[in-house]
């Protein structure tokens, strides 16, 4: 348990810790996450996705419900987009082997893992084994 010495400690930090007060940087912050475009949704056309999960929940054969097909359809979608930054990177790579491209190129590592976990998830959702 934290003594009560901690826990002032604890409330004088977060007073001092609590984000940017300007309008200049809140607005900076707020585009932290789009920095590289890796963490904004992979569904660009919604329709064509709808599509894609309703061709899906068909091919599958059983009752899937459009909410499991749906989260497969982001996952595969999100895996394309990550695959094809990879290709992009590796021939920039290629051309220019510079330090921050294979840090790049690591980091990107990252967004697949979270992806092939999303995948893995949905696929059990939907009853089927991953393959």
């Amino acid at each position: 348990m934290a003594s009560i010495r901690q826990i002032e400690a604890n409330r004088a930090n977060a007073k001092r810790s609590t984000g940017p007060k300007t309008a200049s940087g809140k607005a900076k912050s707020s585009q932290n996450a789009l920095r590289h475009g890796l963490a904004r949704s992979a569904i660009s056309d919604p329709a064509e996705a709808a599509d894609f999960a309703i061709a899906l929940a068909a091919g599958l054969g059983h009752q899937v419900t459009p909410a499991s097909a749906m989260e497969l359809v982001r996952s595969k979608l999100a895996l394309l987009r990550l695959r094809s930054l990879r290709q992009a990177l590796l021939a920039t790579l290629l051309a220019d082997p510079i330090p921050a491209g294979l840090k790049r190129l690591k980091a990107l590592e990252r967004y697949e893992r979270y992806a092939l976990a999303q995948q893995r998830r949905a696929l059990r959702s939907l009853g089927t084994t991953e393959g």
